[in-house]
């Protein structure tokens, strides 16, 4: 685990000190930020593609470059809009900062398929979107158990 833990530091060591990237600890994302959204998909994308034998650092840097956006970059008021447009903002943004690859570019902005509509063209967005989509229900649904336990346990400390 310690060895994975530094293959994975080592590919994170290109995003962190990016002023734009950091700033991913401001938007909350599924009750917690965005940039620890997206470090959960990329670790697992990370892992995985390791066992698969995938492109790892393409998939790596894919998946957390996959929500690179901020809460100013978008408008949230059409939900369905966001879920199709914020993989082009992303990938947009990610461009300015980063250079990438095709598998990368493929990651970021299809990583909503099928929402998207565009199928992914590599095993490595595959991946990515399949991963995505299971961190994502993960956290909204601890997020929400959460939330729904305080709700109830202060409804019950003030029930007097």
């Amino acid at each position: 685990m310690k060895k994975i833990n530094i293959e994975y530091n080592k590919i994170y060591k290109e995003f962190e000190n990016n002023k734009e990237f950091k700033k991913l600890s401001e938007s909350i994302h599924h009750g917690l930020t965005r940039l620890e959204h997206v470090n959960r998909v990329a670790r697992w994308s990370f892992c995985l593609s390791k066992i698969l034998k995938l492109d790892n650092l393409s998939t790596t840097r894919g998946a957390l470059l996959h929500d690179f956006f901020t809460s100013n970059d978008i408008n949230r008021e059409n939900y369905s809009s966001f879920l199709k447009e914020h993989p082009l903002i992303a990938l947009e943004n990610s461009k300015k900062y980063f250079e990438l690859n095709e598998i990368e570019e493929d990651i970021i902005c299809k990583h909503m398929y099928p929402i998207t509509r565009t199928k992914p063209k590599y095993k490595e967005s595959i991946l990515v979107s399949l991963i995505d989509k299971v961190v994502s229900c993960y956290e909204a649904v601890r997020f929400q158990t959460a939330t729904a336990l305080g709700i109830t346990i202060l409804f019950l400390y003030n029930i007097k």
